[in-house]
């Protein structure tokens, strides 16, 4: 009994982690989400990864994705094969000079 437990939660966990979603897949969704946010612009995978900075980080049971652009960031994290809009950020510096 105690081994068939345990066949089954090692077998759920391998499930797990073979669903995380990877690399390629967060920038097929970046790639989505700026086609529907620009319609009249296209651009593909290898495009957005040199034009860009990414950082993907693996947490065995679920991936995190931080990409940046210029003033403009944007996170993803996943699991199950799911990739899920965490936030986006759009970094105003402040001027301290004064003009008169």
């Amino acid at each position: 009994m105690i081994r068939k437990l345990f066949l089954l939660l090692v077998s759920i966990l391998v499930i797990v982690i073979i669903l995380v979603p990877t690399q390629s897949d967060y920038f097929q969704r970046l790639e989505d989400d700026f086609g529907e946010t620009h319609h009249s612009v296209a651009l593909d995978k290898e495009m957005l990864k040199e034009m860009g900075e990414f950082e993907y980080r693996n947490k065995l049971v679920f991936s995190q994705f931080d990409y940046s652009f210029g003033k403009i960031s944007v996170s993803y994290y996943g699991f199950f094969n799911l990739i899920l809009f965490r936030g986006s950020r759009i970094e105003d510096p402040k001027n301290n000079e004064i003009t008169v």
